[in-house]
């Protein structure tokens, strides 16, 4: 029996792409700070488990009720730190397959 190999690169990207679309929802919203929070329906979103890990990370904020705002700063914190994770694997991966196809060769 043959088990295909499945990626995670197309769920990763999936992901990418709404949580973007959540960030872009906040700041065309104006929703930046807890002066300006808005409901999830003002915005036309819905409670996901993507949201809720935004809310967790503390990139997107609760307050008085359900009202919400987007932390910029924390934002960017996260973005840093998931772009820099991802060169590191990026650099491990490359090195690995450096390593195997000089083992090849050698």
């Amino acid at each position: 029996m043959i088990i295909p190999i499945v990626s995670p690169a197309p769920a990763a990207a999936i992901a990418a792409k709404k949580r973007r679309h959540i960030i872009k929802t906040f700041t065309t919203a104006g929703a930046l700070s807890a002066e300006t929070a808005r409901t999830l329906e003002e915005l036309g979103l819905a409670d996901s488990p993507l949201l809720n890990v935004q809310k967790h990370r503390g990139v997107v904020v609760k307050v008085d009720g359900d009202r919400y705002y987007l932390d910029e700063a924390r934002e960017k914190e996260i973005s840093g730190f998931r772009r820099k994770l991802l060169l590191t694997i990026g650099a491990v991966a490359l090195i690995f397959l450096l390593i195997a196809w000089l083992s090849r060769t050698g």
